[in-house]
């Protein structure tokens, strides 16, 4: 057993095994720095944040002003609402270290206002610096973005915010390149063309549990119904944006669509059924609960696949205005999206996502709700009971004040916004920005 098997492990989100690595190393050296580090980023990953903080603190004692442990653990203190605490790290971090990036990035995303004048000049400096990252002129052009937003420069935060995509995608280019094709030409056209072949063993307590499904796009809600749902059921497993199911699907075709002679016109993709069950099982066997919440959002291209092995799961569709959705992406920073840099990419996408949903919503109907976001905030009772029945979850009576339940976490953009009450949908947020929309657009 070695840390990079314990790495890989983590990587492949099979966190139990990887735990079991590191909890070995602790036996004979419970100080030991990176088997302690490496838990805190288990117990992260696996939403048990309170553990991560734990582990991180402990990291943090046994070596001090570690630029790298600090960040972990304002991010896990965010992530449960601490918004001061983790400021405080940013701002120590900062202190040590004024060209550390992605801790004024992560400044700006607790509040805008974080970014004063003195760190504003000092980020005018750092962009010039040659020594800095493509990735972290990104970040540095996005800061710069939001703070034209809020001088309300339209034309100068645009600017800023294409800048930012562009470093944005051409940091990871050739990643970026190969899931932009795997969108655009093998699961957009196999969607519902994906041949099984043998059988697995039926595991009665697995595939028959309830297994909840939250899809759609970016900035649709998709968040906002995760903490309805984990706030009326304290007993599932929110995983959030987990993407195991996915992460299963590529491991199994991954060869065949990077291969030299590869055809995704005439290909067919193959999924091995019981090889697909052994590597979920893994990566889900790493909750407690057998009450999963997925919020993998790219998951509606994969409901055909997930209903082989989950035949009781139910499918979450949040959506919003077409337009807002486009616009809202865009003005998001999603590094790990590679179709979410330019507005024709993220119009493509979501082209492809309403063709697919709308296939599945006709093919399996009781299968999948349509959460839409301006009525889920307009008529939040309503819509909220909706959601609650069509999982079949009590209503407890407090079912909309989730902004009290302090037990509730949130690792996506939005980790601020579910911790308020439910606010009426803005229906002229966005259309300053539609200008950026293709003229064709309907």
């Amino acid at each position: 057993m070695s840390y990079e098997l314990g790495k890989i492990l983590i990587k492949q989100k099979k966190y139990k095994r990887a735990f079991y690595i590191f909890s070995k190393f602790l036996k004979t050296k419970p100080n030991e720095l990176k088997a302690n580090f490496h838990i805190g980023k288990i117990y992260y990953e696996l939403n048990n944040l309170e553990k991560s903080i734990i582990f991180f603190n402990k990291c943090n004692k046994i070596q001090p002003n570690n630029s790298n442990i600090l960040f972990n653990l304002a991010l896990s203190l965010q992530s449960t609402g601490q918004i001061e605490e983790a400021k405080k790290y940013y701002l120590n971090i900062i202190k040590m270290n004024p060209n550390d990036i992605r801790s004024y990035y992560a400044l700006s995303i607790l509040n805008i206002n974080n970014i004063n004048s003195e760190i504003y000049n000092n980020l005018k400096l750092i962009v010039k610096n040659n020594k800095i990252s493509i990735f972290e002129k990104s970040l540095i052009n996005f800061i710069f973005s939001k703070i034209e937003k809020k001088k309300n420069q339209l034309k100068e935060e645009i600017n800023y915010l294409k800048i930012a995509h562009q470093y944005s995608f051409e940091a990871n280019i050739d990643y970026n390149k190969k899931s932009n094709f795997y969108y655009k030409k093998i699961i957009s056209n196999n969607f519902n063309k994906f041949i099984f072949k043998g059988k697995f063993e039926i595991n009665a307590e697995f595939n028959n549990s309830k297994h909840i499904f939250i899809v759609g796009l970016p900035r649709s809600g998709s968040s906002l119904v995760e903490t309805i749902i984990s706030h009326n059921e304290p007993n599932i497993n929110s995983l959030g944006e987990f993407h195991g199911i996915n992460s299963s699907i590529l491991d199994q075709i991954g060869k065949t669509i990077l291969s030299k002679n590869f055809d995704y016109k005439n290909t067919k993709l193959i999924i091995d059924k019981k090889k697909f069950q052994e590597d979920i099982l893994e990566k889900y066997d790493n909750f407690k609960n057998k009450l999963y919440l997925d919020k993998s959002l790219e998951n509606f291209f994969n409901i055909e696949v997930i209903l082989q092995f989950f035949p009781n799961a139910k499918f979450i569709h949040t959506y919003r205005n077409f337009n807002d959705a486009v616009i809202g992406i865009y003005m998001t920073m999603l590094p790990k999206l590679s179709w979410s840099h330019t507005i024709d990419d993220i119009i493509s996408y979501i082209n492809l996502y309403k063709k697919t949903i709308k296939f599945f919503r006709e093919k399996y109907p009781e299968k999948i709700i349509d959460v839409e976001l301006s009525k889920l905030t307009n008529n939040k009772e309503e819509e909220t009971k909706k959601i609650l029945n069509f999982c079949n979850i009590e209503l407890n009576n407090n079912f909309l004040n989730f902004d009290t339940n302090k037990n509730l976490a949130n690792k996506t953009n939005s980790f601020l916004q579910v911790r308020k009450k439910i606010t009426v949908y803005e229906d002229e947020k966005y259309k300053p920005y539609y200008n950026l929309l293709n003229e064709n657009i309907n």
